[in-house]
């Protein structure tokens, strides 16, 4: 996976800055991963016989925490018309749609910042590309977004995270204080966040 992040960042050398590559490249992940969900989801209704007449019902989908996604929406739909000059419109009425056909993503996708960008429509046919190429295992499927996101404040945004109050914890420390705290029952709260919330701190700055 790290080999193919690290290909779709070629792509977009020139055209964005390194502390952006995370925004372009995450809303291209998340609509490949979401089809991914989605069409495996999709195959499993149409193989069973008492389901298959559901195959378009976004309840089918939304009850087992996937998404749903009209045609337009898909990764595949996306992929084959990369090319075009219209991509950006067509990413950007994606992300509305899913919006739309899913409550729980309301306000969560980033729409516009694709019409916004000022990347040559080659260079951003080729990034797709890279995106379709990658390739993760059933074991990481759970968290690719979340790997994703890791990898690039690693690699490009430790310092301008770092100016923002953002700072990277590499992830075997992360693991390593989970087991010592062993937080089988109960909540665990971030310490500084619980006294900013106690001293009335706006949801903002807790955010």
């Amino acid at each position: 996976m790290e080999a193919g992040l690290w290909a779709a960042c070629n792509k977009l050398r020139g055209s964005v800055s390194a502390t952006d590559y995370v925004n372009v490249v995450l809303g291209l992940l998340f609509l490949r991963f979401a089809y991914d969900k989605f069409n495996e989801q999709r195959e499993k209704l149409l193989a069973d016989e008492d389901k298959k007449d559901f195959v378009d019902n976004p309840k089918f989908y939304s009850r087992d925490n996937i998404f749903y996604l009209e045609e337009h929406d898909r990764w595949s739909y996306i992929k084959d018309n990369s090319k075009k000059n219209t991509i950006f419109t067509i990413i950007d009425d994606a992300f509305k749609n899913i919006e739309k056909n899913n409550i729980s993503l309301k306000g969560a996708l980033p729409i516009g910042f694709y019409l916004a960008l000022r990347i040559e429509p080659s260079k951003f046919s080729s990034l797709i590309d890279e995106i379709h190429k990658i390739k993760y295992s059933r074991e990481e499927s759970d968290d690719v977004i979340g790997r994703v996101y890791e990898y690039f404040l690693r690699k490009f945004c430790i310092a301008a995270k770092s100016e923002k109050g953002e700072f990277y914890t590499p992830a075997n420390i992360v693991e390593l204080m989970t087991m010592l705290i062993q937080p089988y029952n109960g909540s665990v709260y971030d310490i500084i966040l619980q006294r900013l919330i106690q001293f009335n701190y706006p949801k903002s700055y807790c955010a």
